[in-house]
């Protein structure tokens, strides 16, 4: 028992003194379309201090960093988007995900449980040796590979919970594919997400259909609270002009019904 205990402090403090003053980057490969072979790529970053992390997008990072410097204002998106932004607490157990919808931030708490099987088999990732897990999370089969040579019990996006930092993992269709690629020194910041609104998936359903039935709503002046409802739009050589805003919403909605592949695909919304 004593020896146990032991163990786990000993695990406990290796992972803090290994986590200070690292960031961990991750490739994700995944298909918009799952009908199609079409493949896109985003580069992100794991930053992890005192029990807590963020998993986002390089360029998200960045912009995080500046406006903890700067205090100025961060602008997000023009649009309804799924940044694959995560937090997470393991000292409280506590998983969250962050959507933007034009210049509000919300979160949506991840209460599905990750119950892994660790399996033997084991392979070498970036010079280490990894080993194989299998769970299921957001209606989808994943596969994953972790190293104990480096004992952090996280991973990217949502998952973590393994005895060490997971490496690579894919679901069974290879829809979505993260593989760790770099292990960097950083300056210990987290750089937190501003104060975020949280919604639950019913409600991130609403805003999605919301976006969709009148994409440009935030820019064609129809929104009066909107910053762009006084925007001036001109041609490229400066001339007065006003959009067509009925074949941009167009536009932009079958670009949403060919790239409906959510990571969790058991909340994908149903486009008409």
């Amino acid at each position: 028992m004593i020896k146990s205990i032991f163990s786990l402090l000993v695990f406990s403090v290796c992972s803090l003194t290994f986590a200070q003053n690292k960031s961990f980057i991750y490739d994700l490969k995944f298909k918009p379309n799952p009908t199609k072979d079409s493949i896109a790529t985003e580069k992100f970053v794991l930053d992890i201090n005192n029990g807590e992390s963020m998993f986002r997008t390089v360029e998200d990072r960045k912009s995080d960093s500046v406006y903890h410097v700067s205090k100025g204002f961060n602008f997000m998106t023009t649009s309804f988007k799924d940044f694959k932004s995560v937090y997470k607490n393991l000292k409280v157990k506590e998983t969250k995900k962050y959507v933007n919808n034009f210049q509000k931030l919300f979160s949506i708490k991840i209460t599905e449980d990750l119950t892994w099987k660790i399996e033997n088999e084991t392979k070498f990732i970036l010079g280490m040796k990894s080993q194989k897990a299998t769970t299921s999370y957001g209606g989808r089969e994943w596969i994953a590979w972790f190293t104990n040579e480096i004992p952090l019990q996280e991973g990217p996006y949502v998952f973590q919970g393994l005895p060490g930092l997971i490496t690579e993992i894919y679901d069974v269709k290879n829809d979505f594919h993260f593989s760790l690629i770099q292990i960097k020194n950083s300056e210990g910041h987290l750089y937190m997400k501003e104060k975020a609104l949280p919604i639950s998936w019913k409600q991130h359903e609403k805003l999605a259909l919301d976006y969709f039935s009148d994409p440009t709503r935030e820019i064609n002046g129809k929104n009066s609270g909107s910053t762009f409802s006084v925007t001036k739009w001109v041609d490229e050589k400066g001339n007065e002009m006003i959009p067509n805003f009925k074949e941009m919403n167009e536009r932009e909605q079958k670009i949403i019904r060919l790239n409906n592949n959510p990571l969790e695909l058991n909340h994908k919304i149903m486009y008409k």
